[in-house]
């Protein structure tokens, strides 16, 4: 019997345009530079805390545009894991890992963990899709048992991906994802796992930690792995990761293999 493969996934990509939806990338600087930055930072903390045995991939192809890059990354996971029996976990480059976690081989299901911002979205878009728990995806698990049905809805809601430039083109892939996952029927208690996906969107000083806690419904000290929301200043971002990993004594890494 075939081992089953565990592989973390990740993106880190030249991009022609630096207009990113709502702003433009170039008043942050370095934009390519600084996410390669995050990556290994995010790298790093996987490999100290991430328990299992896994290998790391980066898709690294050159786009035009921000809203290229969902679609693109969809399309690679569905390949990646119809190609062998495999489980998927792909880790935003802005994610990062802060105490021992164990994800691979603890779901069966197809899994996101905890909220993103705002929490319900009811918004118009094109697959008149709403939630009154809108889940964030830049941590999300493809076991290789996951229902195969899950991969008709993706592939039905992908051909039809308006890929424009645009915010409803950049929340598509959130949508896809929260469509799928709600679909399992999944228990409340099951599904808010926030300690593995703890959200600090307003963080270091957009709002006190005590805010923050509370939004999570989990305690920043209780969290496993922090999504630091890099798209509100990458710079800063950046910056929490840095002094994180460094608190930490994380081993850091020089290449993103």
């Amino acid at each position: 019997m075939n081992q089953i493969k565990n592989y973390v996934v990740c993106a880190h990509r030249r991009i022609k345009s630096t207009k990113w939806v709502w702003k433009d990338t170039r008043d942050e600087g370095d934009i390519y530079e600084i996410y390669r930055q995050m990556c290994l930072h995010s790298l790093a903390s996987a490999r100290h805390f991430l328990e299992g045995d896994w290998e790391y991939i980066l898709w690294d192809q050159e786009i035009d545009h921000i809203n290229e890059a969902m679609p693109l990354n969809n399309q690679l996971t569905y390949d990646l894991w119809h190609k062998e029996p495999c489980n998927i976990l792909w880790v935003g480059p802005d994610v990062q890992f802060v105490k021992p976690t164990k994800i691979f081989g603890e779901f069966t299901d197809f899994r996101l963990f905890n909220w993103t911002d705002p929490k319900v979205w009811h918004e118009p878009n094109q697959y008149n899709a709403g939630f009154d728990n809108l889940f964030n995806n830049d941590l999300s698990y493809h076991p290789h048992t996951m229902d195969p049905k899950l991969w008709e809805i993706e592939r039905k809601m992908y051909n039809e991906w308006n890929k424009t430039e645009g915010m409803d083109s950049y929340s598509n892939q959130q949508i896809i994802h929260n469509t799928m996952f709600w679909s399992q029927g999944l228990e409340w208690s099951d599904a808010h796992r926030p300690e593995l996906f703890y959200q600090a969107q307003w963080l270091p000083t957009w709002a006190p930690l005590e805010t923050q806690d509370v939004w999570n419904q989990c305690s920043y000290q209780d969290a496993q792995v922090i999504h630091w929301h890099s798209s509100r200043h990458a710079p800063t971002k950046l910056e929490c990761m840095r002094q994180v990993n460094e608190a930490l004594g994380v081993t850091p890494v020089t290449e993103l293999k």
